[in-house]
């Protein structure tokens, strides 16, 4: 039995320590956030609008432990305006593409039916300010995460396409609730998402587009 636990241990060491504790560390808090119970902090009578705002933040803060942890500073994990002139014209083709796209897909799927997220949001303008409000808050949050600190923390150890590959799985995943069009369509997204995300050096180009995009499709989802 000691022979084997020392052969255990042996395999272990031969990890590096930070792509460990990446892995571990954000499989831990995405599971956390499926199983996160209702919360009363900024929207007692609004739980999607809570729920929203309160995974947002957990997202956006949970990195700093890791960043603490191996000295890390933010830029380090894409917080910063890294090239600006890159990233900028990456989101205008890309918004180009997709407006199209999203035009067809929300006139011939169930997609209207779907957004915005929230029933709240659709009975009014001052409703649906706040929760585009929170939802920005979310993407900022959301994409701090997966191109933030799983990507940049990954691509510091290992070469970044695999980076892009590897945190692109649990990204794709975590929309198994969505539409199955939405759910198979975010592969494609995580990876290009991972592209955008390296080639701008920054998590923020990431978290723009995804929130455009989403406010197209709840705007979308309000005329069709």
């Amino acid at each position: 039995m000691k022979k084997w636990i020392s052969e255990i241990i042996a395999e272990l060491k031969k990890f590096d320590l930070e792509v460990l504790v990446i892995i571990c560390y954000s499989s831990f808090i995405l599971l956390f956030s499926l199983y996160l119970k209702r919360t009363r902090i900024f929207f007692p009578n609004e739980p999607f609008f809570e729920k929203m705002l309160v995974l947002g933040i957990m997202y956006g803060i949970s990195p700093i432990i890791p960043m603490i942890l191996f000295k890390n500073k933010p830029e380090d994990y894409g917080v910063q305006i890294g090239n600006f002139k890159v990233w900028i014209k990456d989101i205008l083709i890309i918004i180009c593409i997709m407006i199209p796209v999203l035009l067809i897909a929300f006139k011939f799927t169930n997609l209207k039916a779907v957004y915005p997220l929230s029933y709240t949001a659709r009975t009014g303008m001052n409703k649906l300010l706040i929760y585009e409000f929170v939802h920005l808050c979310y993407m900022f949050g959301w994409e701090l995460f997966f191109r933030g600190f799983m990507l940049f923390g990954l691509s510091k150890k290992i070469d970044y396409k695999i980076a892009i590959l590897i945190q692109t799985i649990p990204f794709a995943l975590m929309h198994y609730r969505k539409p199955p069009l939405e759910a198979y369509g975010s592969i494609i997204a995580g990876i290009f998402l991972g592209i955008i995300a390296i080639r701008g050096k920054s998590f923020l180009p990431c978290a723009i587009l995804h929130f455009l995009i989403a406010f197209i499709g709840d705007i979308l989802g309000l005329i069709f």
